[in-house]
């Protein structure tokens, strides 16, 4: 039996801890105003927020009284109490901050403690967004920062003691820093320019990226690699010379997009929870079904880097679709034809105008007529095409697929592709020497750059790269971030890495071959591809005879000594899905791979580390779509940004979307899929 004294210690301790925890919700909370003083006088006054809200500049207030600031200057910009920011916005509420507050004040209640004392702590600082004003607090319990930021004149010293936290002045000193940053470049005559859009623009991409952990510097950790040739047409041989190299591996977990992104806690939970067992499966069908029993067929499709557009060709008309983030569900944004014409719908064509920049003679011109469409490739800006006819044709997708340029090359064009920030373009061909008539593998390196001036893409003279080889290239494949190119031969079973690190000197940094049936019938090598932000891991995929995909340690950053080419090792070899795989997606977190065989199926292979083969994975059937003879001929499939959605794109022009992040497993709509293999 508890005594009255030790009943009234322990309400005691429960309360200190809550003041403790309280002191998190020390915000900005209402507008105080002097008697005799104007509205420009206003004093904002600190206090328990129980709405606690973030803004555009990234410090956190409450709701009210950021709507309370909005209705006292009606035609003027809101400043920000904290940081004196102006034109700030109310980006969204901070949920946990929020149910901390309600549970505080449920343990209050019952302990018999109340608010009011709290509630009234006054740290008042001045709002004038033309000057930068400082914020004032007492003396805390640590004296030595306090000295830099306090004044005995704004509260009493028991006040203080018993509300102020290390908390409260970290937060005091880094708005004071961060405001004597930003004046002197508010004051800069550049940006004194910019619009008030592309300055919350950037206030939002900054608060986001501050919440993520710092992107892997390419140009500290790695070595430009040298080269004496600057000719435009450049030779690989094999015994290129490579400067030796000290390179540190990029951690998986130090990957980042392009663009950041903040991650959805509760999306992470429902990840952890399914991934890779349980989905939520979405199907759309962008045709409907002829008679009722075939479908049509679509040559080629591809979808965007960023999950957010995908293609679809036949031999002589095109089409792009808009994926809605809401509900996954397609719609068309714009189409066209081969002869040129594009526009919003089939309906609604314009014929391209005749001064698009182009290579294109006389001659090409009667050949682009008739030629007919076979590869696309679609990144975040452009479409690329190309077929028959030794023709490219490039697509803008911010103009209804408009064609800005067309190049007509002397020879055919065997595969193609282009990085996900529209930068370069890459594509494969067999040349022929003039005098012997001997084939010669070729590879051609297209860049977009952009006009300083007039801010419209612009296509200087293509590098072609020569590779040591007569054997034609059957796949190629642009890294994540470009500085990587990979390709494999279609004969021989020759894959290769060439480094685009000084994309006009471009080096072959590693070589092997696969020891497989090179018939005709097996394709040989159908896949090559990198894993984003380590290229020290690439999976390989074939399907030629008892050739399982493999997961291999490409060793290029371990490159040491002059005229040394890496020689890769085998770290998995995935023979639970049998040897006819056609296509192999990585997961931006490294951490699994999406398979493609010849009959429709999809697996996904999750494994977490790589590069221990002995350990844990496991093998899961996520879907079937349309099956596919040919390599060229089978779906496409795009991990999303996150990594917790995978995108299935068949030529039927059936689109599926396999979510592992919708709900946990027991919720009525998330399935089950099949596990085929438990390591």
């Amino acid at each position: 039996m508890h005594t009255p004294r030790q009943m009234w210690g322990r309400e005691t301790d429960i309360a200190r801890v809550l003041d403790d925890i309280e002191h998190d919700l020390f915000l900005p909370q209402r507008l105080s105003r002097d008697g005799a003083a104007g509205v420009d006088d206003s004093h904002v006054q600190y206090g328990i927020v129980k709405d606690c809200s973030v803004l555009t500049c990234g410090c956190c207030v409450s709701e009210s009284l950021f709507h309370e600031l909005c209705r006292e200057t009606p035609n003027k910009q809101t400043a920000c109490p904290i940081c004196q920011r102006e034109n700030v916005q109310l980006l969204s509420a901070i949920k946990p901050l929020r149910d901390l507050a309600r549970q505080i004040k449920f343990f209050r209640s019952i302990t018999g403690q109340t608010e009011s004392e709290s509630d009234e702590i006054a740290a008042i600082v001045k709002t004038s967004p033309s000057s930068s004003s400082s914020l004032s607090l007492t003396p805390s319990r640590s004296s030595s920062i306090a000295g830099l930021v306090t004044d005995n004149k704004t509260l009493p010293d028991s006040t203080v003691k018993e509300k102020s936290s290390l908390l409260e002045l970290f937060h005091i000193v880094a708005s004071k820093i961060h405001n004597s940053n930003t004046e002197g470049k508010l004051d800069h005559p550049l940006t004194t320019g910019t619009s008030r859009d592309q300055e919350e623009q950037t206030t939002k991409e900054n608060y986001s990226s501050s919440l993520l952990e710092p992107n892997y510097d390419d140009h500290t950790n790695w070595k430009i690699l040298d080269n004496a040739s600057n000719t435009r047409t450049v030779p690989i041989d094999n015994n290129s010379s490579l400067m030796s190299t000290d390179v540190t591996i990029p951690s998986p977990a130090n990957y980042q997009t392009s663009s950041a992104h903040d991650l959805d806690e509760e999306k992470e939970y429902f990840f952890a929870n399914c991934f890779p067992m349980y989905r939520k499966k979405f199907q759309f069908n962008t045709h409907p079904k002829f008679l009722g029993t075939k479908s049509k067929l679509f040559i080629n499709q591809s979808i965007s880097p960023d999950c957010t557009k995908f293609a679809l060709i036949t031999e002589h008309k095109w089409e792009i679709y808009s994926i809605n983030p809401k509900d996954n569900s397609p719609q068309l944004i714009s189409c066209g034809k081969s002869s040129g014409e594009y526009g919003p719908n089939f309906n609604q064509l314009t014929e391209p105008s005749s001064s698009s920049p182009s290579t294109t003679s006389q001659a090409s011109k009667k050949k682009k007529k008739n030629w007919s469409q076979r590869f696309c490739k679609l990144s975040n800006d452009f479409l690329i095409i190309s077929g028959s006819q030794n023709i490219l044709n490039i697509h803008d997708i911010h103009q209804n697929g408009k064609p800005i340029y067309t190049y007509v090359s002397r020879f055919p064009i065997r595969c193609i592709d282009i990085d996900p920030r529209s930068q370069i373009i890459a594509y494969g061909i067999t040349g022929k020497d003039r005098h012997t008539g001997a084939e010669q593998a070729l590879v051609v390196i297209q860049q977009i750059t952009t006009n300083k001036v007039t801010l419209e893409p612009e296509f200087p003279p293509p590098i072609t790269i020569t590779l040591p080889y007569r054997d034609p290239i059957n796949t190629i494949q642009l890294s994540h971030d470009a500085k990587y190119l990979t390709c494999s031969t279609a004969l021989e079973s020759r894959f290769l890495i060439i480094s685009l690190q000084k994309i006009n000197e471009p080096r072959l940094i590693m070589k092997s071959v696969r020891s497989i049936d090179t018939s005709l019938e097996s394709e040989g090598i159908t896949d090559t591809k990198l894993f984003p932000g380590n290229p020290n891991l690439m999976c390989i995929t074939s399907t030629a005879f008892n050739s399982s995909p493999l997961v291999i340690n490409t060793k290029i950053t371990q490159i040491n000594g002059v005229r040394t080419v890496a020689q890769p090792s085998m770290l998995i070899r995935v023979d639970e899905i049998g040897c006819k795989i056609h296509k192999c997606e990585i997961s931006p977190r490294n951490d699994a791979i999406a398979f493609l065989d010849r009959n429709g199926s999809v697996y996904i292979m999750c494994a977490p580390t790589m590069m221990d083969n002995n350990e844990k994975r496991r093998t899961i059937l996520v879907e079937t779509v349309a099956n596919a003879y040919r390599a060229y001929e089978s779906a496409t499939m795009r991990f999303n940004l996150e990594g917790n959605k995978l995108y299935i794109l068949d030529r039927k022009g059936t689109f599926f979307v396999e979510d592992f992040a919708y709900g946990l497993p027991q919720s009525r709509e998330i399935t089950k899929c099949k596990q085929i293999f438990h390591k």
